[in-house]
């Protein structure tokens, strides 16, 4: 019996110091990358002898409310335009988005496929671009792009084989868009940046993205989940290949309206992390072992992938050392880690100005916080799901987000 009691306390003890060493690690990479951020100088112009040609693809499947958005903010980029062209592919369209599209002055690409995903569109797009292009970006129909986005992805270029511009939210009053939205832009400020600055890559999240033709040729054949910009990016890390996080070139991305869509949006997500996790986990555990720090990075993201976790973890573990009970760690231990998961997003998020403490600031942290609890209960029904293979098209409109409005801001 002592010995099962001590088994016990050990396995507890063990358990309680990976939480708090994933959570100290979070908040160290939060801190660290913010301050050398903000130690930095602005990032310096393109290379004037460097001017990459891009193809644009804009992925539409029966957008034909809004692909015209899209394409005329690629085609009044404030870049060459000799060395930029513009593709809509219209995958199984039942309205008149390639219509509206080639009227837009979009090369428009037919598609039609039994099989569902975004990583088709992307396939038959590369099959008709000639060679000749530097990098080919990808987007959603539904985006904004603002008219410096491609000089500045031209700026990071050099040296970079996939570069993922920042995602904010397109301005959206409804109450679970800007939810989301807020959630965003936090994940932008506390995540993405600050490994931007520490040099950890990060990774293709959806649209806004430009890859090297090759490297994509050479690995989109591979990529069969529905989330093909985690996938792709656990494929490149494999490789050595960095996603560069492009901060000062965004792209605004539309939330989900209502809570069914976004329930359905966000199973599918998490079904295609968990066969990411699954299929690629071991090989990037391994490579990571062998001192690629990228590697390790990327392998912690997939198995925490949201601070919402860490910060469970480290108050649960707290709580238990606050008891004294035997088995729990020493509070002086468990005590700063729990802290620091909640003091450094905070600090930042004022000094920042992503939270302001006035009664709107503090109602849509709240807001962000009550809709981040429904991951639990899809991540729950998605682990129970994972092999479901469905995408449930959710469309936008015009009428949903005012045609003026563009990035709501970091």
């Amino acid at each position: 019996m002592g010995r099962l009691r001590s088994a016990t306390v050990l396995a507890s003890r063990t358990a309680e110091l990976l939480v708090l060493a994933v959570s100290a690690y979070q908040s160290a990479v939060t801190l660290g990358g913010y301050l050398k951020r903000r130690g930095k100088d602005a990032p310096a112009g393109p290379p004037p002898a460097w001017r990459p040609r891009f193809a644009l693809v804009v992925c539409a499947r029966d957008e034909e409310r809004v692909v015209g958005r899209i394409v005329g903010d690629l085609l009044g980029q404030e870049y060459p335009s000799e060395l930029r062209d513009v593709f809509v592919a219209a995958h199984n369209c039942t309205d008149r988005t390639a219509e509206v599209a080639r009227a837009s002055g979009a090369e428009v690409i037919d598609v039609h496929s039994a099989v569902p995903g975004k990583a088709l569109a992307i396939r038959a797009a590369l099959e008709r671009l000639g060679d000749g292009y530097d990098f080919v970006g990808v987007f959603d129909a539904d985006a904004r792009a603002e008219p410096g986005l491609l000089r500045a992805i031209a700026g990071r270029g050099p040296g970079a084989d996939c570069l993922q511009a920042e995602t904010v939210p397109i301005g959206d009053p409804e109450w679970i868009a800007e939810g989301y939205g807020f959630g965003r832009k936090a994940r932008n400020l506390f995540w993405w940046q600050p490994r931007d600055a520490l040099g950890l890559g990060t990774t293709i999240s959806g649209c806004g993205w430009f890859v090297r033709p090759a490297l994509l040729r050479a690995e989109l054949p591979n990529v069969t989940t529905l989330t093909e910009d985690l996938e792709l990016s656990v494929r490149l890390a494999l490789r050595g290949v960095p996603v560069t996080y492009v901060s000062d070139a965004r792209v605004a991305v539309g939330e989900a309206r209502d809570l069914r869509t976004s329930v359905r949006q966000r199973l599918r997500w998490v079904r295609g992390h968990l066969l990411v996790v699954a299929r690629y986990w071991p090989a990037l555990a391994w490579r990571a072992a062998r001192g690629d720090v990228r590697a390790l990075d990327l392998a912690v993201y997939l198995l925490v992938p949201t601070r919402m976790l860490t910060r469970l973890g480290a108050s649960l573990v707290a709580l238990h050392a606050l008891t004294r009970r035997a088995g729990a760690l020493p509070m002086a231990v468990a005590l700063p880690v729990a802290a620091a998961e909640w003091l450094v997003p905070g600090i930042i998020a004022i000094r920042e100005r992503l939270l302001t403490l006035n009664r709107r600031g503090i109602e849509l942290a709240l807001r962000h916080g009550v809709l981040s609890l429904l991951w639990f209960p899809i991540g729950i029904w998605a682990l129970l799901t994972a092999r479901v293979q469905a995408w449930d098209h959710s469309r936008r409109t015009p009428e949903e987000v005012p045609d003026g409005e563009r990035a709501a801001g970091r």
